[in-house]
C-alpha cells in the first residue's frame, strides 16, 4: 500500500509538471529562444521569487493592484540578430478584472486595434515597436516587439498562446 501510494503521488505531480510546461509562459515564438528563465511577481503582500509587481514596474503597478493583480509572469525572447520579443501575462483574481484592466487606458491606451484572435485584444503599432495585449481567462498578456517588422511572428506567437490554452482545457 505504502508503495503504491508513493507510486501515485509521483504520478501524479509529473502529471502537475506537464500541465504547467503547457503554460502560455512556455510558448516560444517561432525563430526566437528564451533569453533567461521567467521572473514571476507578486503583489507588495505576497511577494513571489522575484519580488512584486514594484519590482517590475515601480509604481506603474498601482493600475494593476486595482484590477485584482495576483501574479505576473516575465519572459523575453531574442533572435539571432538581437531582436527582441516580451511577454507578460499578469493574472487577476477574475476574468472580468482582466478584462477591465484590457478597456483601462492606463494599461492598453487609446486607438488599438482588434486582431482577429479568438480573444478580446487590442494591437498597436509605435514604430519601430508593435504591441498585443489580450484576455486569457484571467490574465492580460502583453506581447511586445522590438521591430514593428515582425508583426506577423507576434501576431502567430499569440494565436499559438490561445491554441494552447484552448488545447490544455480540453
Amino acid at each position: 500500500m505504502k508503495r503504491t501510494l508513493c507510486h501515485g503521488i509521483f504520478l501524479l505531480g509529473g502529471l502537475l509538471l506537464l500541465r504547467q510546461a503547457q503554460g502560455a509562459e512556455n510558448i516560444v515564438p517561432k525563430g526566437f529562444t528564451p533569453a533567461g528563465a521567467a521572473a514571476r511577481y507578486g503583489t507588495p503582500d505576497r511577494k513571489l521569487a522575484d519580488g512584486s509587481i514594484f519590482d517590475y514596474m515601480d509604481g506603474g503597478g498601482v493600475v494593476y493592484l486595482d484590477h485584482g493583480f495576483r501574479e505576473l509572469v516575465h519572459r523575453e525572447f531574442s533572435d539571432p540578430r538581437g531582436r527582441r520579443i516580451t511577454f507578460d501575462s499578469f493574472t487577476m483574481a477574475t476574468p472580468e478584472q482582466a478584462q477591465a484592466a484590457l478597456v483601462d487606458t492606463r494599461i492598453a491606451p487609446a486607438g488599438g486595434k482588434p486582431l482577429a484572435l479568438a480573444a478580446a485584444n487590442f494591437v498597436y503599432r509605435f514604430t519601430p515597436d508593435y504591441f498585443i495585449y489580450m484576455v486569457l481567462d484571467r490574465s492580460l498578456i502583453y506581447l511586445h516587439v522590438d521591430d514593428d517588422n515582425l508583426a506577423e511572428i507576434l501576431d502567430q506567437f499569440a494565436a499559438d498562446i490561445l491554441a494552447s490554452a484552448k488545447e490544455e482545457k480540453e
